[in-house]
């Protein structure tokens, strides 16, 4: 049995990751947390999901209470630090989705995963990792080019803007191709939208789009599951959703 505790187990991502943990056969909650204002701070993970009582509360913080075998992260920046801090002190295998981390945090990050394996995903879709591997197939024939430009859309909640997706597949643009300028980000937020991304290649009278729609958050909770059962058992070090699917 893998026991998983959840950080932001109120969250979009996180209500989801609960009920398909409870639902799956071969996983256990091993606890979740939300924002110490959150509304349903105190109330037992089962009723909260509405099946069978699990005699588990939804706390505010992160502890060793019975065996946590793995945590799955979709909180804040601040939080996931401190959460991070307590996976390193205790080897607990880690999967981060959430974003916006500030240069400060991101540098305690990498330091922090020299002690325990973390796997940090921006973005746990497969879909974003196969748009990484047509990049990289392409290569230095982007340069034929201009700067690519990505567009992306989130629902209005979202606090962090661009998205961790866009930035990192900015990055990843910019390792494979010289621009003469930065690559630019587009970010819209309003609807309910779970997440849209679109690379845009311009060329005197041609045009070429890459693009990735999330039709369901649910793609979000499956890949972050996969991810964490791929990470445990790995050496201490920083992994990416790439590394799941070139192993």
């Amino acid at each position: 049995m893998l026991n998983i505790f959840i950080s932001g187990v109120t969250g979009r991502v996180g209500k989801i990751l609960l009920n398909k943990i409870i639902q799956e056969p071969g996983l256990a909650i091993a606890g979740g947390s939300s924002n110490i204002t959150n509304e349903f701070l105190g109330e037992d993970l089962g009723v909260y999901n509405g099946t069978e009582p699990l005699n588990l509360k939804i706390t505010s913080f992160i502890e060793m209470k019975g065996n946590i075998d793995a945590i799955i992260d979709f909180s804040v920046p601040k939080n996931s630090i401190n959460l991070l801090r307590f996976a390193s002190k205790n080897s607990i295998p880690t999967l981060v989705g959430t974003t916006g981390f500030t240069k400060i945090q991101s540098k305690e990050l990498h330091h922090l995963a020299k002690t325990f394996p973390l796997l940090v995903a921006p973005n746990t879709s497969i879909g974003i990792v196969l748009i990484k591997r047509m990049l990289d197939a392409l290569g230095s024939e982007l340069n034929l080019f201009s700067t690519p430009e990505i567009y992306e859309r989130h629902h209005k909640e979202k606090k962090d803007s661009p998205s961790g997706t866009a930035l990192d597949l900015a990055k990843k643009l910019s390792s494979i191709g010289s621009y003469a300028d930065e690559v630019s980000i587009e970010s819209e937020r309003f609807g309910e939208s779970s997440g849209e991304h679109k690379i845009t290649f311009k060329r005197e009278n041609e045009l070429i789009q890459i693009s990735h729609t999330a039709l369901d958050r649910s793609l979000f909770a499956d890949g972050a599951i996969e991810a964490v059962k791929w990470i445990l058992g790995k050496p201490s070090g920083l992994y990416t959703m790439s590394d799941i699917y070139s192993s």
